[in-house]
């Protein structure tokens, strides 16, 4: 079972979201907070594995709330929940190392899928604010600083070599559905729009070497 616990001052998105969440055979609700203040208070005691967490909170916004978890439980997973795909908002939330970002109009079967995949140890943004952080990066040749994984190092090396997704997996002993995840999730850090645009980028950002 996975343990969740959401935090969220609008009482009644939070006992739907939680009524949802029970439905989900593989759930169990660890508790509901008002904001994030009542929540890091209880973080120890409830240790939950993963919480979804509402950005905008009076006392405690989720950012700041997000940034004290993981310091008190590093091993949490925080997917934050907006009403808006807000580009700061965003931007800010990935600093903090947050796994997963969700606008509250999500369905059942995104929420799902957002709560496995993150749980598996990957990220996981919805389109909406996947298609954002693309529009807001149109400028892979300007210097970004971007926190690549060792894995997603791995992968996009591969990818400048010109590599397959089959001949990454190969290579690196892991699943093609696997690339791709980290795939798309070196689209969503960079801001590219496809392999052409990531290898550009590690090449201006200076993440490989060019050839000689």
């Amino acid at each position: 079972m996975i343990k969740i616990a959401i935090v969220d001052d609008h009482q009644l998105f939070s006992e739907g979201l939680s009524s949802l969440l029970s439905t989900m055979e593989f759930v169990s609700i660890s508790g509901l907070y008002e904001n994030g203040s009542l929540f890091l208070e209880q973080l120890p005691d409830q240790a939950p594995d993963l919480v979804l967490m509402d950005i905008d909170m009076p006392v405690m916004n989720g950012i700041v709330t997000a940034e004290n978890a993981l310091k008190i439980l590093p091993e949490l997973k925080i997917i934050m929940l907006s009403m808006h795909n807000d580009y700061p908002a965003v931007t800010t939330s990935l600093r903090t190392g947050i796994h997963g970002f969700l606008i509250k109009n999500t369905s059942k079967e995104e929420l799902r899928s957002a709560i496995e995949t993150v749980m598996s140890g990957e990220q996981y943004f919805s389109k909406e604010v996947t298609d954002l952080l693309v529009r807001k990066f149109q400028s892979p040749n300007i210097h970004q600083p971007v926190n690549l994984t060792p894995r997603e190092q791995e992968i996009l090396a591969c990818i400048c070599d010109g590599s397959s997704t089959q001949e990454i997996a190969h290579q690196l002993f892991i699943s093609a559905n696997t690339v791709e995840t980290h795939r798309k999730n070196l689209l969503v850090k960079t801001g590219c729009k496809n392999s052409v645009g990531l290898v550009r980028f590690a090449l201006d950002n200076e993440l490989i070497q060019p050839k000689k």
